[in-house]
């Protein structure tokens, strides 16, 4: 296991007792997994990382209400006022907004002191006026954009924000594979591969629960060695993607199988680089 603190770059908070800024995960519940649409607070996060020392965090938002991003920045931020550790918060923001709206709502976030960028889950697509706004308000403001893109999508996405140089981009979840065939193995490869020849992209190694029967090394061996392989350890970073990666196993699990690859591949720079560094200096933790 990892000998230094670890950045959780991609996790997530709600508390769906209170709150209905969460109808999206539903479709936990109707695949038979209700336990990931229960609250997953604070102390929830820490029950889960077990022997895993984490010393700060990056809050990715999960609302899927109509605008409730708004909503959650806020209770977050609240959250990590009193929280010990370090915290960023990545928002989101309705790409079918018109413009002056939309950018009304990125200030507004703004205006929290830990926000930090943003996510958009669906229906955001490269070429649009759309995400011209997005991208120039992000890059004008030094922000993160925290990509959502499939392998099939990725091409678009290099090309399109060829034309926004200054931004800072991080890839979700390995750029999201579409399943365990060779036939989706090899789109993935052939587009993360693009991605990492073509651009100053981060990639968060993350989401594995997504696409993984289950967090042991023979089942993460070919993600992560490919990730690896393609993108080097000073532009991957750690996220858990708690509590939704717990489909495939627990916290202690996941860090296991990744530090596998850690511990026999990456110098002690590299593993800083990987593990805390990467996601302080993007997400602005130091």
């Amino acid at each position: 296991m990892p000998t230094v603190p670890l950045v959780d770059a991609h996790m997530h908070l709600w508390d769906t007792s209170a709150h209905a800024w969460y109808p999206g995960l539903a479709r936990f519940v109707d695949a038979g997994r209700p336990d990931i649409a229960e609250n997953f607070l604070p102390a929830d996060f820490d029950r889960a990382l077990g022997s895993v020392e984490v010393s700060a965090l990056v809050h990715m938002s999960a609302s899927t209400a109509p605008h409730a991003y708004l909503d959650e920045t806020r209770w977050v931020d609240g959250i990590a006022a009193a929280s010990s550790r370090p915290f960023a918060i990545v928002g989101a923001v309705d790409p079918t907004l018109p413009t002056a709206e939309l950018i009304a709502h990125l200030d507004e976030q703004a205006r929290t002191e830990r926000f930090r960028g943003v996510r958009v889950f669906e229906g955001l697509s490269p070429n649009t006026l759309a995400a011209d706004a997005i991208a120039s308000w992000l890059q004008e403001h030094d922000a993160v954009f925290d990509l959502v893109t499939k392998p099939g999508e990725i091409l678009d996405w290099i090309d399109f924000l060829a034309g926004y140089p200054e931004l800072r981009v991080v890839l979700e979840h390995l750029g999201f594979p579409q399943g365990r065939s060779s036939e989706a193995r090899s789109g993935w490869h052939n587009a993360i591969s693009l991605a990492a020849k073509e651009t100053q992209w981060l990639c968060k190694l993350s989401g594995f629960g997504l696409i993984c029967r289950d967090m042991t090394w023979p089942s993460m061996e070919y993600w992560l060695e490919s990730s690896v392989a393609l993108w080097g350890w000073r532009r991957l970073m750690f996220g858990s993607n708690m509590p939704v990666d717990s489909l495939a196993g627990t916290y202690t699990e996941l860090v296991s199988a990744i530090d596998h690859i850690v511990t026999t591949d990456a110098t002690d720079q590299e593993a800083e680089f990987f593990y805390r560094a990467n996601a302080l200096d993007t997400y602005r933790l130091r």
